[in-house]
């Protein structure tokens, strides 16, 4: 397990308020078994309201809302071990969500039922990103499944200093390549092994 302990784990859970209506159910579950599973989820907003009223309590607060409601989200996906989200209703919202736990470096678990592929996220690679089909039956099993994976996938992380002109290079490539910067670095560092045939393993 690591250096997580379950009971302290902070998991973040997010999925398309406009899915309710068909996917409710499915949110509910996801809930129940996080808590069965004995992480600490560190909110309940797909749940909190329907779509509907929640959508009209945005637009009513106006920019206020909307930025405290961006800064909510945020500021879960930073503070959580591990982020999942449920993706089988097509959203720009969550998509975008996803694209932040990948750039914040965290453990990124896109869930999707059936044939409801999100294609564009599948594309992605990203060692932290693991994408994983389920039915009502197995979704237990699957979330448990991709959980564990992601703490297997929690590599030690090390802060270091480089100059502006580095950082704005290795900005600009990553963004070039379609990578995070944490990505490209190691694929750097793997390409060092290889070429001194050191064994990855």
């Amino acid at each position: 397990m690591g250096k997580y302990n379950i009971l302290h784990m902070k998991i973040y859970f997010m999925a398309g308020m406009r899915g309710q209506g068909k996917y409710i159910e499915v949110y509910e579950l996801i809930y129940k078994y996080l808590e069965e599973l004995r992480y600490q989820v560190i909110d309940k907003v797909v749940l909190e309201k329907k779509s509907s009223e929640f959508y009209k309590e945005l637009e009513k607060g106006g920019d206020v809302a909307f930025q405290n409601f961006y800064t909510r989200v945020m500021n879960n996906i930073k503070s959580a071990d591990v982020n999942v989200f449920e993706c089988s209703i097509p959203s720009l919202g969550l998509g975008y969500q996803v694209q932040k736990s990948i750039d914040f470096n965290k453990p990124t678990i896109v869930l999707y039922e059936g044939e409801n592929l999100p294609h564009f996220l599948a594309g992605s690679q990203d060692d932290r990103f693991i994408m994983k089909k389920y039915t009502q039956d197995n979704l237990k099993k699957v979330l448990e499944e991709a959980l564990e994976e992601a703490k297997e996938r929690s590599d030690k992380r090390f802060n270091f200093f480089i100059s502006p002109k580095l950082l704005s290079y290795l900005e600009e490539t990553s963004k070039d390549e379609g990578i995070t910067k944490s990505m490209f670095i190691r694929n750097l560092i793997l390409e060092h092994m290889k070429a001194k045939k050191v064994n990855i393993g």
